[in-house]
């Protein structure tokens, strides 16, 4: 099943038991949740936070970095309160995960393309204009995913393969990881005419979901 028809079988479910539950009337959310807390204050935005195995930590993304617009993974501990930086800086970065059973986490990132300077600058001199843009996920091709130890260091580039690889996750052992990738659309020229006009209006219908020792290697579909 293509990463689409997943997202609209999803989004079926949830539709359903909305209308259901009648989740949107905040007496409705009470039975769902409760004692709610503001864990991240600073910086513009922040999303995609999960815990450690432990409970004691929470990796997330968060629009902070001085000149850089675009997300960066941090992790914040819970028992001490600071918070750090755990990604490169450089580029934008998503979906963190923390590794069962050892220091690392994963992290998908743009800094290694060539061009994520030019395109933070880019990104700042439109912000600077008062210009927005309308919320919607890029599919950057440049992303990759990379393991690092918690403080940073020790940073390894997990894929290699041209297209998008993001949306990671361990397994409970730790051992291999889960991930999805828009690979199967490139070499982008080599595409049909009728799919490559696909993908400059829809990347999200090539995706498919992959898995991968926790090394990188030996990938299936």
């Amino acid at each position: 099943m293509r990463l689409r028809e997943v997202r609209a079988f999803l989004l079926l479910l949830v539709f359903t038991w909305a209308k259901a539950s009648g989740a949107g009337d905040p007496a409705q959310e009470k039975q769902f949740i409760s004692n709610p807390r503001q864990l991240v204050f600073e910086g513009k935005r922040s999303g995609e936070g999960y815990f450690s195995p432990d409970g004691r930590k929470l990796i997330f993304q968060s629009e902070r970095e001085p000149g850089n617009p675009f997300y960066q993974q941090y992790i914040l501990d819970l028992e001490t309160g600071e918070t750090a930086r755990v990604s490169p800086g450089t580029g934008k970065t998503t979906c963190g995960f923390f590794q069962p059973g050892t220091d690392r986490v994963l992290f998908a990132s743009t800094h290694a393309d060539p061009e994520a300077a030019g395109k933070q600058k880019a990104e700042l001199e439109f912000c600077a204009s008062g210009k927005q843009r309308r919320c919607a996920w890029d599919y950057d091709a440049t992303l990759d995913i990379f393991s690092a130890k918690q403080d940073g260091s020790d940073l390894v580039n997990l894929t290699h393969s041209p297209g998008y690889d993001a949306e990671g996750s361990y397994s409970p052992d730790g051992k291999q990881i889960v991930f999805c990738s828009l690979r199967a659309a490139f070499p982008l020229e080599k595409l049909p005419k009728e799919q490559r006009d696909r993908y400059e209006k829809d990347p999200s219908w090539f995706g498919g979901i992959y898995i991968m020792n926790a090394d990188g290697a030996n990938v299936i579909v």
